[in-house]
């Protein structure tokens, strides 16, 4: 799996950059993929994440939490400007249908929200119905719901990554590197990782 920047990913923070200041924005996504996704998927799957969290701003780092020079890191106390994302087979409980692809818990205005996890069985069998790329898929996936995450309560949208329910062209149109954040949902984001850094920075202020 791959941890570093993307060449599309670099491309789209050195644009972003030049769109909205240059200051880099950067979150942690601490990985546990418990379903063993195959590792060239899981690195196409965050590549097209990242370049969407990209397009918006915000640099995404990804650490494999089942390499065991990340165990350090990985067991540390949350902190606001790191996501955790568990990759899990199936919704275990049986609560959601097979078109929900994953689950988030949103913070409130008193706290930031860092849990995610992706249903990848779910995603698997949507992109069968669909006939679109398993990989593409679980990356839209994740970005929705960092999606959800970074913009908290009432994130959907009517358009964009944040729809509620995708069409199969939004789909498509996700696996081509279209489908992304609105401007209005991109300039809250940044702003919320910008507050997820600075109180990590003074937990006191």
């Amino acid at each position: 799996m791959r941890t570093g920047k993307s060449a599309v990913t670099m491309f789209w923070m050195a644009v972003s950059g030049a769109c909205y200041g240059a200051q880099e924005l950067r979150i942690s996504v601490m990985v546990f993929d418990q379903a063993e996704v195959p590792g060239h998927m899981l690195s196409e799957a965050q590549e097209r994440a990242g370049t969407i969290l990209g397009k918006a701003g915000v640099e995404a780092k990804w650490i494999d939490c089942h390499q065991p020079a990340n165990a350090l890191v990985c067991a540390m106390v949350a902190q606001p400007d790191r996501l955790f994302l568990t990759i899990v087979t199936e919704d275990d409980r049986q609560s959601f249908g097979e078109d929900v692809l994953g689950r988030s818990m949103p913070g409130d205005r008193s706290s930031h929200g860092v849990y995610a996890r992706v249903l990848y069985r779910h995603i698997q069998a949507k992109a069968a119905r669909e006939r679109v790329n398993v990989a593409q898929l679980l990356g839209l996936a994740m970005a929705h719901e960092f999606g959800h995450l970074l913009l908290g309560p009432k994130a959907h949208s009517a358009d964009g990554i944040m729809r509620a329910n995708w069409s199969h062209s939004d789909m498509e149109l996700g696996a081509k590197g279209q489908l992304r954040f609105t401007d209005q949902q991109a300039q809250r984001i940044r702003a919320d990782v910008q507050s997820r850094i600075e109180e990590r920075e003074h937990p006191e202020s």
